[in-house]
């Protein structure tokens, strides 16, 4: 019986995923951001700069782009400002400007955000 990883069962011929279109990376953005805490009470907090790691993807059953994303390090760059789950942000990337939400902090303090308007990134 022929096991099926032997050599012999591998197409020499056939395309591998970079060539048939697959990308490695997912769409979305990865880098410095300069993000902004909208306080529910209103004004605004200064901006700082901070790593982002933000991807989306097309809902065809909403027909919307949805975004959603990772926020390093703000607690520690905004100490003494609450940025808890459901405050506003105002993200800005070399790409664009966008609103997002907090919905949840993860165990090394960073901020899971989901988008509110079109993403801060180039998308198709």
């Amino acid at each position: 019986m022929v096991g099926v990883n032997e050599p012999h069962d591998i197409d020499p011929h056939a395309p591998d995923a970079h060539e048939a279109g697959h990308h490695d990376e997912p769409e979305g953005y990865r880098g410095d951001a300069e993000v902004t805490v909208v306080p529910s009470e209103g004004g605004a907090v200064s901006p700082v700069t901070v790593k982002v790691e933000f991807a989306g993807n097309f809902e065809p059953i909403s027909g919307r782009y949805l975004w959603h994303g990772r926020v390093r390090s703000l607690g520690e760059k905004l100490a003494g400002t609450p940025v808890d789950i459901g405050t506003e942000l105002t993200v800005t990337t070399p790409e664009g400007t966008a609103t997002a939400r907090v919905i949840a902090i993860d165990l090394w303090g960073s901020h899971m955000v989901e988008g509110i308007s079109a993403p801060p990134f180039a998308w198709i």
